[in-house]
């Protein structure tokens, strides 16, 4: 499945990922990566319809260049939509940035689009859909919270969906949500509070892609990583299954009910 991958610092840092030693990388996500941050209080998004690992690709350059206090990166592995730029991830609406790992039935959800954002769409994936239907229902609530709430209580009973799991950004809070219809053990996500106790470089390793991820910068600053995967043996919180995550510019952390 997709992967999600993302922090939030009280002071920019880099996330460097050293993928291309890893053959299991490239052929259980072949179809695409992406990687969203904030420069200049503005949203920025960078995607390639490659392997991460591909001798064409710049992900592995790029991650060493980018420093931000919000960073969310996707690995794709398509279920709708040819891979392609376009229906790479994260995606972007003005200075909002998401990524998604699952299916949703995108036949029957884009007609729920207003025609403003039917017409943002550039892609053919489901994922970019529950994007724009997401921000109609933030823009109609004028409020995350309710905005996803209101999304997702009208996705349940009506359109066939595998996966919701999300990360989301306006370039001061990171949001992330887990639901599923099924495989609830399969569509994970999890957290990490660190504190700036570090006095050297950052070093994970995630098991499921065998891909390292490094922080130069990410030692004497406080932060919080989300993943689709616990990437290390330290204390990851699971977020819970119907539950939207909150972290503020402040790094406190607020767990609600969505569904």
């Amino acid at each position: 499945m997709c992967r999600l991958l993302g922090a939030i610092s009280n002071k920019s840092v880099d996330l460097d990922f050293s993928l291309n030693r890893f053959e299991k990388y490239s052929k259980d996500n072949p179809d695409g990566w992406g990687l969203g941050w904030y420069e200049n209080e503005k949203g920025e998004v960078f995607k390639q319809a490659l392997s991460a690992d591909d001798k064409d690709s710049e992900y592995s350059e790029l991650s060493k260049q980018v420093f931000s206090k919000i960073i969310i990166a996707h690995i794709r592995k398509a279920t709708e939509g040819k891979p392609s730029e376009q229906n790479s991830h994260p995606f972007k609406y003005d200075n909002w940035i998401f990524a998604h790992n699952g299916g949703v039935d995108r036949e029957h959800l884009l007609p729920l689009l207003n025609k403003k954002f039917r017409h943002a769409l550039n892609g053919e994936t489901d994922s970019e859909v529950f994007f724009y239907w997401l921000l109609q229902c933030i823009e109609k609530s004028n409020n995350v919270h309710d905005g996803v709430k209101r999304a997702v209580e009208k996705i349940k009973p009506e359109i066939i969906f595998s996966g919701l799991n999300f990360l989301l950004s306006d370039g001061e809070s990171l949001y992330s949500f887990r639901y599923s219809d099924m495989a609830r053990n399969y569509y994970t996500l999890y957290s990490l509070k660190r504190e700036p106790a570090l006095p050297h470089p950052i070093s994970f390793e995630s098991k499921e892609t065998k891909v390292m991820l490094h922080s130069k910068s990410l030692r004497g600053e406080s932060a919080v990583l989300l993943c689709s995967e616990k990437l290390t043996d330290e204390d990851w919180k699971e977020v819970k299954f119907g539950n939207m995550l909150i972290i503020g510019s402040d790094l406190k952390m607020k767990e609600v009910k969505i569904i």
